[in-house]
């Protein structure tokens, strides 16, 4: 399935995808962003209106990494809930690069950073996301930063819990998904029970994200996919991310930012 559009701008690469307006140098990031040095890059600050540079001091969560000094944005609007940061978010477009005419699944998209990088490399994305029914201010935001990266008619989205919204479109529609991208309820068994729900679902080849690994309950979900035969991997990141994949696909490699000496976390170490 390839849906062909075409942006405001008439701009598509050779695929029908029109990222391409959005392409840019890693000389052109802002001082304090960096993305490894073998991505592709692309920024959508423009689709962001509300996008500024968080303050650490914002940030209670003990977990949180304020040595990586990596720039760290929010909308003001939540200040105490940012966005993945500039590496983040691109190995996120860079992995689901490889996914392009394939289904995806994002759990938890706050305002859309994430789901533009995901939805700008190609893939046909269901959302699900609590706030968007809960809190005006974010389904407001993220919709509009969908249109602007003229994204919004390749993305569904879902107000609702994970796993349940999950399985009620799987048995509904008959759904299976090739990328994932988990970054919902850090807390108690929510992560693990999206990443279960996640593996029921999959495709044979397959990929799956995870932010914040930093959190053990979050870790949790990337263990029980380790212990059910996928392979896993991390990169080293502000709040580390993970990936898991199974079959005939492989993650890109990532260049971690040499200014600084990368730890991996204890409840991390069989999983690297």
């Amino acid at each position: 399935y390839q849906r062909r559009v075409r942006g405001k701008n008439g701009v598509e690469d050779k695929k029908g995808f029109f990222y391409t307006r959005f392409l840019a140098k890693h000389s052109a990031l802002s001082q304090g962003d960096y993305v490894s040095p073998n991505f592709q890059v692309i920024v959508v600050d423009k689709c962001f209106p509300q996008m500024s540079l968080g303050k650490f001091d914002d940030i209670k969560n003990p977990l949180f990494r304020k040595n990586v000094k990596h720039n760290w944005y929010v909308d003001p609007n939540f200040p105490e809930c940012g966005f993945l940061t500039r590496d983040e978010a691109h190995i996120l477009f860079n992995c689901a690069l490889l996914f392009q005419n394939k289904r995806g699944l994002e759990i938890g998209s706050h305002v859309g950073w994430s789901t533009v990088h995901i939805a700008l490399a190609g893939v046909l994305l269901d959302t699900v996301e609590p706030q968007l029914v809960h809190d005006p201010r974010v389904l407001l935001s993220c919709v509009q930063s969908l249109r602007l990266a003229d994204v919004n008619m390749r993305v569904n989205l879902i107000p609702g819990f994970s796993p349940t919204e999950v399985e009620k479109l799987a048995i509904k529609q008959g759904r299976k998904w090739a990328f994932f991208f988990i970054d919902g309820n850090h807390n108690a068994d929510y992560p693990l029970n999206d990443a279960k729900v996640c593996h029921k679902y999959a495709e044979t080849d397959a990929m799956i994200l995870f932010h914040d690994i930093v959190f053990p309950e979050v870790a949790a979900g990337l263990g029980y996919l380790k212990s059910v035969g996928w392979n896993t991997k991390l990169y080293h990141t502000q709040q580390i991310m993970a990936v898991a994949w199974r079959g005939d696909v492989s993650p890109p490699e990532h260049q971690p930012d040499p200014k600084y000496e990368w730890t991996i976390p204890e409840h991390l170490k069989d999983l690297s």
